[in-house]
């Protein structure tokens, strides 16, 4: 389930991932995802619950659920303690599905967490979700080792 984006920068010598903490657009509202999903962003951010994000991977698209995490608890955590566990977990998975580090990696990430109102109604999931930021993808950059 996403909600909020944040985004990170990537494609630096450093390992460091560094999050932006207030989200690029307003929240799209519970959307189910999973791993291997491809996403059309225009469509995730249209704010219209009734768009589809979801597109072929074979076909161009914009971005691709790397993982799938769930943040424990039942009290809403703050924004920074979402910020904090979305950005160092999807650095660790996204060496699994890359092949390579983030930090030396050409490709970017962004994910999304839960808002209070999607937590209320049960909401845990961190998706993750890789991207090219210099074109759009046809495939899966499963592997991709770039």
């Amino acid at each position: 389930m996403i909600s909020t984006l944040v985004d990170t920068y990537g494609g630096g010598p450093s390992p460091v991932v560094t999050p932006t903490v207030t989200p690029t657009f307003p929240p799209t509202g519970i959307v189910e995802l999973a791993i291997g999903d491809c996403l059309d962003q225009m469509n995730l951010e249209d704010g219209i619950n009734s768009t589809e994000p979801v597109v072929e991977c074979d076909s161009e698209h914009d971005l691709e659920v790397f993982a799938s995490l769930t943040v424990d608890g039942t009290a809403y955590p703050s924004v920074e303690d979402l910020v904090s566990f979305g950005s160092k977990q999807c650095a660790l998975e996204f060496k699994t599905f890359v092949g390579l580090d983030f930090g030396i990696s050409a490709l970017d990430f962004q994910y999304y967490y839960p808002t209070e109102s999607s937590w209320a109604k049960g909401d845990r999931g961190v998706d993750c979700v890789i991207f090219d930021p210099t074109q759009r993808t046809t495939g899966t950059l499963a592997d991709a080792k770039r």
